[in-house]
């Protein structure tokens, strides 16, 4: 899942629209974060098993971070649920 399934959602209410928009963007910052290891990852895999090894604990890394980003706002929206699909 990236930042597009949270695409379309809107709060009537703009302080928690904000709130909403800054943890999405969270996701967001954290997919870009994650780009360039993602590109060396997939290099180092098809190139050189030690420089696989070595990135791979960055890429999950990474992976973790985007995983925290969406859950926390997947917390925000069960919080939440008063919100409407544009």
């Amino acid at each position: 899942m990236t930042d597009k399934a949270y695409r379309g959602i809107a709060y009537d209410d703009p302080v928690v629209q904000a709130q909403f928009e800054q943890l999405v963007q969270r996701v967001r910052d954290a997919e870009a974060a994650r780009a360039p290891i993602a590109a060396r990852h997939r290099r180092a895999e098809d190139d050189d098993d030690g420089a696989y090894d070595a990135s791979d604990p960055q890429y999950i890394a990474a992976n973790n971070a985007i995983a925290a980003a969406q859950h926390a706002v997947d917390a925000f929206l069960s919080t939440h649920r008063n919100y409407t699909m544009i």
